[in-house]
């Protein structure tokens, strides 16, 4: 039994105590030398296990099992003290199985709790005596259990209060660590990393953008771009970081800042901060230095520029060189297409000229040359016999009647041999405009432009593919009012004979083409000349069209394929072009040289 003295040592060492688990081993031993328990033991509950044995006498390992589960149970749901004075006698308990086993005399289970909060049950038993937990003292166990359960409270509230502080220190050396490593990392950054509130003040800045100022971070956090920088490239900076706070997203800017070497190009991608609640706080941006890169960039492009300026140059004299020596071929077809078609005429013509001169040469063999013989042998006799034949001769009698159809024959003969003189001498002078046509433009290689109209040069390149009286029949012309104009003579008509041709082998390659018609349109505006020539010939459809100026297509089983192909690279290089029509097979086409119009002051 504990005195006065003892009890309140006792109450201190309760109280003092603020290791939980010291704490439960100093009531268990208190609670024993008071008592006289044999055993005592501090019982916890656990969702998952129920009550177990939290602390007991030192030398026990007993759990739950080993102690009269109808004592704590009791105990457990009606959250007060169980005491009895004699187990093995008491209903319901004497049939508890620890109980008989034991042996046991005097229980007591009481609830620790302390402001309505529950901490365990404080178990104790005796074998050796009855009523050892009795009145005498109960007063003594229920001032201990309750100074106990203040002493846990408080225990356990500074456990948790400790183990928060070392939760909290633990928190703050890892974040301080994770800081410390994070602006380690962005110090390293090879950009400019730097962190501003909603005001434009500087909350953060990295070792490279502290470089780059030359200025202490100590120095730069808490000022404004306005503070650091001249007035017109901090006023870009501030409105750069207010369009990131109004968009709300990252936002990529090229912006300039000024340095002791030149000014220096940034990269610049910045993008808003937000609190747990959504709300901006600080726009975060990195800025990388692409000065370098830049001039780098500048020197390649001046470099590629250059390089690609004089692949350019090398190119273009390539291509005028082709294109020279494309014209010139051009140039030298066209001409063969024309003598070509000069031999066919000049072949046409004499053609004729031969029919004429086998002609006259039967009409001169079949002149009645011997009949005028034999009446000029009848007057070679004496005059005397002269008149006697004239009057007695039979024969005589019918020489008036003879002589007058010899003069009608003869005067006949005359006619015929006169109109197939003047046939012979129209197909001689055809050819000779042939032949003078093509000498014409056969005088020079040059290039000589002269002042006409062009339906001067029409006509000659009809002449030079006149081939018959009948080639005439089929042309019609339709020539409107047209001033003088500056033409390149021989390659207009080159052009001009080449078109024609086409259309005079198109309705010549119509076979049921009755009524064969080909129509030479000349027409001028402001703007410029154009050479029409429309045939009612074979025409042609769009899959033809699309190839009919490519070098070797021809739809002509004896055709070459270079006369339109010269045509259009010849109109190309006169500044014009060909454009060519069909509604389709079988209904004619139209082809159209175009040439723009010269300015008044545009010299030959």
């Amino acid at each position: 039994m504990l005195d006065l003295l003892s009890l309140s040592q006792a109450a201190r060492a309760i109280s003092s105590e603020l290791a939980p688990e010291e704490l439960q081993r100093t009531l268990l031993r208190i609670l024993r030398e008071a008592t006289g328990a044999q055993y005592a033991a501090l019982l916890d509950f656990n969702a998952s296990e129920g009550w177990v044995v939290l602390c007991q006498s030192a030398g026990e390992s007993r759990t739950t099992a080993d102690l009269p589960a109808t004592v704590l149970a009791e105990a457990s749901q009606t959250r007060k003290s169980v005491i009895l004075s004699n187990a093995s006698a008491q209903a319901p308990h004497a049939q508890d199985s620890v109980v008989r086993a034991r042996g046991l005399r005097s229980v007591l289970c009481q609830p620790l709790t302390h402001r309505g909060r529950q901490h365990g049950l404080l178990y104790l038993e005796s074998t050796q005596s009855v009523d050892a937990f009795g009145e005498a003292r109960q007063s003594l166990i229920e001032l201990l259990v309750s100074q106990a359960a203040v002493a846990l409270d408080n225990a356990y509230l500074h456990h948790d209060l400790l183990e928060q502080s070392r939760a909290h220190e633990s928190a703050r050396r890892e974040a301080e660590a994770a800081r410390k490593q994070m602006q380690d990392i962005i110090d390293h950054s090879p950009a400019a990393i730097y962190l501003k509130d909603r005001l434009g003040r500087y909350l953060m800045v990295n070792s490279l953008f502290e470089a780059f100022y030359g200025v202490p971070r100590a120095r730069i956090v808490g000022r404004k771009d306005s503070e650091l920088l001249p007035p017109e490239n901090a006023q870009a900076l501030m409105e750069n970081d207010l369009r990131v706070l109004l968009a709300g997203e990252t936002l990529r800017f090229e912006e300039e800042i000024p340095h002791h070497d030149g000014p220096h190009t940034f990269l610049s991608a910045k993008f808003p901060l937000r609190t747990e609640d959504g709300t901006i706080h600080a726009v975060c941006g990195i800025s990388t230095d692409i000065t370098e890169h830049r001039k780098r960039a500048d020197l390649a492009l001046q470099k590629a520029n250059e390089e690609l300026e004089q692949r350019v140059a090398e190119r273009t004299e390539q291509l005028h060189a082709a294109q020279r020596e494309l014209l010139d071929r051009a140039r030298h077809a066209g001409m063969a297409e024309i003598a070509s078609s000069i031999l066919h005429n000049l072949g046409n013509a004499l053609t004729g000229i031969s029919v004429s001169s086998a002609l006259l040469r039967e009409r001169l063999q079949t002149l009645p040359i011997n009949s005028l013989e034999r009446v000029a042998n009848m007057f070679q006799n004496p005059p005397a016999a002269l008149g006697a034949f004239l009057a007695e001769d039979p024969k005589a009698r019918h020489l008036p009647e003879f002589l007058g159809k010899l003069h009608a024959r003869f005067v006949e003969e005359r006619q015929s041999l006169l109109d197939e003189c003047a046939h012979l001498a129209t197909k001689v002078e055809h050819a000779n405009s042939v032949i003078a046509t093509q000498q014409n433009y056969a005088r020079t290689r040059f290039t000589l432009r002269e002042r006409m109209r062009l339906r001067e040069l029409a006509e000659d390149a009809l002449r030079l593919c006149a081939d018959s009286n009948q080639f005439e029949a089929l042309v019609h012309r339709e020539y409107g009012e047209e001033e003088p104009e500056f033409y390149e003579r021989h390659v207009v008509v080159q052009i001009l004979v080449n078109l024609i041709a086409n259309a005079k082998n198109a309705v010549r390659e119509r076979l049921d083409n009755a009524h064969p018609r080909i129509t030479v349109t000349i027409h001028q505006d402001s703007e410029r000349t154009l050479a029409s020539v429309t045939d009612n010939g074979v025409g042609f459809d769009e899959a033809v069209k699309a190839r009919l100026f490519t070098y070797g297509f021809t739809t002509r089983p004896r055709g070459h394929g270079f006369g339109l192909h010269s045509a259009a690279l010849s109109a190309q290089a006169l500044g014009g072009h060909i454009e060519a029509h069909s509604e389709g097979p079988g209904k004619g086409a139209r082809f159209e040289f175009i040439l723009p119009r010269q300015r008044l002051d545009a010299e030959p």
